[in-house]
């Protein structure tokens, strides 16, 4: 985190959660990758709703992926009102990259470290890596803009461990809570690092299952903010970023954490306000 005078202050915050396959070979999505991409790129035609993790070989050994299991998103600079200050924020994303060929966790060069452990990691390295912006990118690198992930190497500030709130399955939710989820958590915790709890596909869920991750923090005792999102509707997006970058900061201001159906009927009623305006100008 870099901070000067009244400049803006950049931190760089890592996305992590549930990555990879379950016991049955089915392929895990809790909801990193849309929630970075809504972030970093808010528009409506600039939103990738589906996201894989499956690459060949090739593809990994590019500069987008660069051997890596982990996805440089870009940055977005948000200025919080009420003397906050400006963020400039940047987004890693630890995920896991399967081979298509043989359903395996790809890997260059000695033995993969388990998911909860290397995403944690706060010290990142990647020459000459390319920022994310779609799984066409990854192949057709010179047709897209290239942006570097600054210097090649970075220190990861705080995390945001995202939550599926949608995972309706007994056995879903098992495996999210205490086969992996559980584990990243206590490393996580380990770094010393601020972090949140992130419930992503909120628009896509019941209450009781938004409240179980108020119980599942509740019972293994954190203390963190918990913000309830929807890449999909774009509904606190900007703020579990937001929030997180203020701890990182560790000044007085704290943004209000507000309900996802609270969150939700606010952004409906700015984009009614938006499109009666538009009709308004020009009918």
């Amino acid at each position: 985190m870099s901070k000067k005078g009244g400049q803006a202050r950049s931190v760089y915050i890592g996305v992590v959660g549930l990555s990879g396959l379950d016991r049955d070979q089915a392929f895990y999505g809790v909801g990193k990758s849309c929630l970075c991409n809504r972030f970093v790129r808010p528009l409506a035609d600039e939103y990738i709703t589906e996201h894989s993790s499956v690459f060949s070989s090739s593809d990994f050994g590019g500069r987008v992926l660069n051997n890596d299991h982990f996805l440089y998103w870009g940055s977005a600079t948000k200025t919080v009102e009420d003397g906050g200050g400006t963020f400039v924020i940047h987004v890693i994303e630890q995920t896991e990259f399967i081979d298509d060929a043989t359903l395996m966790p790809l890997s260059r060069g000695g033995n993969l470290a388990p998911y909860p452990k290397r995403c944690a990691i706060s010290k990142l390295s990647s020459p000459q890596k390319l920022m994310y912006i779609s799984r066409d990118q990854v192949a057709l690198q010179n047709d897209y803009e290239q942006v570097s992930l600054p210097g090649g190497k970075t220190t990861v500030d705080g995390f945001l461990v995202v939550y599926d709130a949608e995972a309706t399955q007994s056995k879903r939710l098992e495996e999210q809570q205490e086969r992996l989820l559980s584990t990243i958590l206590s490393y996580v915790q380990k770094s010393k690092k601020p972090f949140a709890l992130v419930a992503t596909k909120c628009d896509d869920t019941q209450l009781n299952l938004l409240q179980e991750v108020h119980r599942f923090a509740q019972s293994k005792k954190l203390n963190v903010p918990i913000i309830e999102t929807s890449a999909h509707e774009n509904v606190n997006v900007d703020l579990a970023f937001v929030v997180l970058a203020q701890l990182i900061d560790r000044g007085k201001v704290r943004s209000k954490l507000i309900p996802f159906t609270e969150a939700q009927k606010n952004s409906e009623r700015i984009f009614s306000q938006g499109c009666a305006g538009f009709s308004k100008t020009y009918r």
